[in-house]
C-alpha cells in the first residue's frame, strides 16, 4: 500500500514539474519575441481601436484598403454589454513589398430579430513611400424568417509615407448612400510609443500605443460625444492575442477578443 502511495506521489510530482517547465519555456519564448502589433476594432460597432487608416494590420469593417502587407490571418469576437448583439469576424491578408490582397468576413446578430453577413475583398498597390488601394464589400441583411436585402459598398484610399509618419485618406460608402471621407495621420515608431489622429469630419479620433517586450497597451478617444477604447495585447513570434473594451457615458459598452497568426 505504501509503495502504491509513493508511486502515485512521484507521478504527480513529475507531471507538475513538466507543466511548470513547459510554462516557463513558453513565457521565456514570449519575452524574447518582437513587438506586438495592435489590432483595430473589426466589428461595425467597434470603430475606435488603432484607427481605421493605419498603414498596416488585418482589415476590418472601418479599415483602409491602402495598407502594406504583413501576411497573416486572424479571428475576433465582439459583444455588447447588456444586450444580445455580437459579431464574429475573420480576416486574412497576403502580399509582398509590391502589393497586398486582403479579405474580411463578419457575421453579426442581434437577438432573434436581425442578422448581417458582410464580406469584403481589398487590393493595394504599394511602393516604398506610397500606397493606393480599393475594396468591394457585399452586405447581406435579413430578418430571420422574413425579408433579405443586399447592398454594395466600395472604398478608395491612399497613403503617403514620410519617414515614420503616414498620411492617409479614404472615401467609402454604400451605393444607395453618399460617400463618406476620412483623413488621418499615423506615427509608427520602432521605439516604445506610436500615435495617430483621424477624422471623418463628424468626429476626431486620437490614440496612442505603448509597447514593452511582449505587451502592448493601446488607448483611443473620440471627440465630441466623448468615447474611450482600450486594448491590451500579448504577442509571440507568430501568434498574438488581445482584449479590447470600448465605452462612453450613458451608453452600452462593447468588448472584443482577437487571435492572430503571422504567416
Amino acid at each position: 500500500m505504501w509503495s502504491v502511495f509513493l508511486f502515485a506521489r512521484n507521478v504527480f510530482c513529475a507531471c507538475l514539474s513538466a507543466r511548470l517547465c513547459s510554462g516557463l519555456i513558453l513565457l521565456l519564448g514570449l519575452l524574447m519575441v518582437p513587438r506586438a502589433l495592435a489590432i483595430e476594432g473589426h466589428a461595425s460597432f467597434a470603430s475606435l481601436l488603432a484607427g481605421g487608416l493605419s498603414p498596416v494590420g488585418l482589415g476590418g469593417y472601418h479599415s483602409t484598403p491602402a495598407r502594406y502587407a504583413v501576411p497573416s490571418y486572424g479571428v475576433s469576437y465582439y459583444w455588447m454589454d447588456d444586450v444580445e448583439e455580437s459579431s464574429w469576424n475573420l480576416s486574412l491578408e497576403f502580399g509582398n513589398g509590391a502589393y497586398r490582397v486582403g479579405a474580411f468576413i463578419a457575421y453579426e446578430s442581434m437577438d432573434s430579430l436581425y442578422r448581417n453577413l458582410y464580406s469584403e475583398t481589398s487590393l493595394a498597390k504599394t511602393w516604398p513611400h506610397f500606397a493606393l488601394g480599393m475594396s468591394y464589400g457585399l452586405n447581406m441583411e435579413w430578418i430571420p424568417g422574413d425579408a433579405l436585402w443586399t447592398r454594395h459598398r466600395f472604398k478608395w484610399a491612399g497613403i503617403f509615407k514620410w519617414h515614420e509618419v503616414h498620411f492617409a485618406g479614404m472615401l467609402s460608402g454604400f451605393m444607395d448612400e453618399g460617400v463618406s471621407p476620412a483623413v488621418g495621420v499615423h506615427w509608427l515608431s520602432d521605439e516604445a510609443v506610436s500615435a495617430f489622429a483621424e477624422s471623418d469630419f463628424d468626429y476626431l479620433y486620437v490614440g496612442a500605443s505603448f509597447r514593452w517586450k511582449m505587451v502592448e497597451l493601446c488607448s483611443s478617444y473620440r471627440f465630441p460625444d466623448f468615447a474611450v477604447a482600450l486594448q491590451i495585447s500579448f504577442s509571440g513570434a507568430h501568434y498574438g492575442v488581445s482584449y479590447a473594451r470600448g465605452f462612453k457615458h450613458n451608453s452600452i459598452g462593447w468588448n472584443g477578443v482577437h487571435l492572430r497568426k503571422i504567416i
